[in-house]
């Protein structure tokens, strides 16, 4: 059964140009915004319907880029519209209590030092609950997809329109490795030291479980304020598995294979095609 998908994303500045070497950062933490515009390009060929949030300056431009494809362009302040949980971020990463909990190998990454990047890393489940009761999407399989996820053309796996056949019940979350036992004690060292699970750049559910989901990732975030703790979202996934373990599907993508979701989640990628043989020989 084929299945369309909605496309979710948003690209707002936050400043990673000035993140460079000179000023004491490691090179892959520097990007332009042109750098996110061009990974875009490879994006915005799908077909799919596209639902993305963005700031003013960026809009025409991502209209230009989609060309005559089935696009919404909301325009969002950001961090304005934010500033009492982006305030409430930067006061938990100056503390010297958080700081002491994170790993010193891992204090670099800008979860642990910057309020623009972590805040804009756990608004992906309200933008998608927005775009969702704003009526945009006319599919029911809805997925986030990082704005800059596809670096290259040959991430798409030469996908043009993508569909797969994901199951409606479960929010989906794809995996780098497998996720041990998890206790609120496991998921907390996870978020100091940046241990990764579930990548944070593509979830896809249903608009019902988005919305379920998205009530779960906000209680969790809740709950880690209040104990003056924050992670970016790859930390707020698996606390969110924790709290809901039945809601949620893994998928594993395997050891470093943060990009292959085309190659793996499409209805017209060879492996899938060879996975689908298989299951249907092993019948017999």
């Amino acid at each position: 059964m084929n299945k369309k998908i909605t496309v979710v994303t948003a690209f707002f500045d936050i400043g990673r140009e000035n993140w460079t070497v000179e000023k004491g950062f490691p090179d892959y933490l520097f990007r332009t915004p042109d750098s996110y515009i061009n990974y875009f390009k490879y994006l915005a060929l799908l077909n799919n319907e596209m639902i993305i949030f963005t700031s003013e300056k960026f809009k025409e431009k991502i209209l230009e880029i989609r060309e005559n494809k089935p696009t919404h362009v909301v325009v969002v302040n950001y961090p304005e519209d934010f500033l009492k949980y982006r305030n409430r971020i930067e006061e938990i990463q100056n503390s010297n209590e958080f700081k002491s909990r994170v790993s010193p190998k891992q204090i670099i990454n800008p979860e642990y030092w910057s309020p623009d990047y972590t805040l804009l890393t756990n608004l992906k489940s309200y933008f998608v609950k927005r775009a969702i009761e704003s009526n945009l999407i006319t599919n029911n399989l809805v997925a986030w997809i990082d704005f800059g996820y596809c670096r290259d053309i040959q991430t798409l796996n030469g996908v043009q329109e993508w569909k797969y056949d994901f199951d409606e019940e479960k929010v989906h979350f794809f995996t780098l490795k497998k996720i041990p036992k998890l206790t609120k004690e496991r998921v907390l060292k996870a978020i100091f030291e940046n241990e990764v699970f579930i990548i944070g750049g593509v979830a896809i559910a249903s608009k019902e479980k988005w919305l379920e989901l998205q009530k779960i990732i906000y209680s969790c975030q809740l709950e880690l304020l209040n104990e003056n703790i924050v992670d970016d979202d790859q930390g707020i996934y698996l606390m969110a598995l924790l709290k809901s373990r039945n809601l949620i599907q893994e998928h594993r993508l395997g050891k470093n294979q943060w990009r292959t979701l085309f190659l793996r989640y499409d209805e017209t990628s060879k492996l899938n095609v060879i996975q689908k043989i298989r299951k249907y020989l092993g019948k017999f």
